[in-house]
């Protein structure tokens, strides 16, 4: 019965992040980020989103999104001039990668890292992936490259795995929600 629940509550919250990427008015993001979740549905319907810490339940994945989505909701609401359609695509694929990062057992839990998340970790592989999926839709160069660099700049320094710094508000707003949510979670 509780595995039962947790699959109704898994498949909800997928619904409902697609329900809020098919509201962007920005069509190449709407699709871009579509397009990733539909490839890697199945994962995310039970994938945690840490092999330790934060979320790292079944589900944990979709749960830390979506908290960072309704984050970032409010962050717009207050501040209009953040770009909603950048700061909500790059919160709903800044982790998209970890779906490959850990290996996962059927109860939804990490039991490691695998060797693509050892050798290339979800950062990378991440804005591997919108490179790719941009590819294949089309998608002009400056959506791509915003959505790589939230993407590669989510965890804000070096010592946190990020290449680089944000460079633009909206990614600065994600990596705050990102580590707000993180921290808040553990407590």
């Amino acid at each position: 019965r509780r595995q039962r629940q947790m699959c109704i509550r898994d498949r909800a919250m997928f619904a409902e992040l697609m329900g809020i990427a098919a509201s962007f008015s920005d069509d190449e993001i709407k699709a871009l980020v579509t397009e990733i979740y539909n490839d890697n549905r199945e994962k995310l319907l039970y994938w945690p989103a840490a092999f330790r810490l934060h979320h790292a339940i079944r589900g944990g994945l979709l749960y830390h999104t979506l908290s960072i989505v309704r984050l970032a909701e409010a962050v717009c609401r207050i501040y209009p001039s953040v770009n909603r359609d950048f700061l909500i695509g790059g919160a709903m694929l800044h982790d998209i990668a970890k779906t490959t990062e850990f290996t996962v057992n059927d109860c939804g839990t990490a039991s490691g890292y695998s060797l693509e998340g050892n050798l290339i970790g979800h950062l990378a592989k991440g804005a591997m992936m919108i490179e790719k999926t941009a590819g294949d839709l089309g998608t002009s160069e400056q959506t791509k490259l915003l959505l790589q660099h939230m993407v590669l700049s989510h965890h804000g320094i070096p010592e946190y795995g990020s290449p680089l710094a944000p460079k633009f508000p909206e990614a600065e707003v994600l990596n705050t929600i990102d580590t707000l949510d993180a921290r808040l979670y553990e407590m």
